[in-house]
């Protein structure tokens, strides 16, 4: 079903910050976004952090001032957080915001007779992707290895697994791409992160991502900006 939201002027969306110990750019552009009085709605479309899942205790610790941060943000600004592949079961993490999984995705909203289509961006894939994202999300997987995960090792290994991870590329056969993603969908505007692009038309918004090129989304006057922190 479609969802009768309005989307606030001065909306801003943030994609694929990928959030660790060596990027810190979204901690300083929350700390702007919650000094400017006139934003009351955040979009968070997934990635944000590089990894951050409720049952691994060590990323919950190594992100905790963030996590402080966007907790205090929602006692005062509408804070909706799209879960991505890198960050998930979230819900006891952030228990004031409106947490979207990867299987409520994507939320349709209906804004000034536009039929809007929001998500992170990685549905519509393989079978073998879904298996695996399933898998990796599972609760009782998840606390598995949080319970063997001895002086931290595992976590650490993934954390500089991840860090060390080339994430900025441009895609190849781009208009064909998006007009797949277009059709998916079925909507007037497609908006989405993941793909770490950074394309703004009429019908299709890949949202840019943080880490790679420092810029995020504003909602002003109806329009869809895209801004470097």
């Amino acid at each position: 079903g479609i969802i009768k939201m309005d989307l606030n002027n001065n909306a801003i969306f943030i994609a694929d910050s990928h959030y660790n110990s060596s990027r810190k750019t979204l901690y300083n552009l929350l700390i702007y976004i919650d000094k400017e009085e006139d934003i009351k709605q955040l979009f968070l479309m997934g990635d944000i952090f590089d990894f951050l899942s409720y049952e691994i205790e060590y990323f919950k610790k190594v992100n905790k001032d963030i996590i402080e941060l966007i907790n205090l943000m929602s006692n005062s600004i509408d804070i909706i957080y799209f879960e991505g592949n890198h960050d998930f079961n979230l819900k006891k993490i952030f228990p004031n915001i409106t947490v979207i999984s990867r299987d409520l995705q994507p939320l349709y909203i209906k804004n000034n007779n536009t039929n809007i289509a929001l998500a992170h961006g990685d549905i519509f894939t393989p079978l073998s992707y879904n298996i695996f994202t399933t898998i990796l999300r599972d609760n009782y997987f998840l606390r598995f290895l949080n319970f063997i995960d001895i002086n931290n090792f595992i976590s650490k290994y993934f954390e500089k697994k991840l860090k060390l991870k080339v994430i900025c590329h441009q895609q190849e056969n781009y208009d064909k791409f998006i007009k797949n993603r277009i059709k998916n969908y079925g909507v007037d505007l497609v908006i989405e992160g993941h793909f770490h692009q950074g394309y703004l038309s009429e019908r299709y918004i890949n949202i840019p991502s943080l880490a790679c090129d420092n810029r995020y989304m504003r909602y002003e006057n109806k329009q869809f900006n895209f801004f470097k922190v």
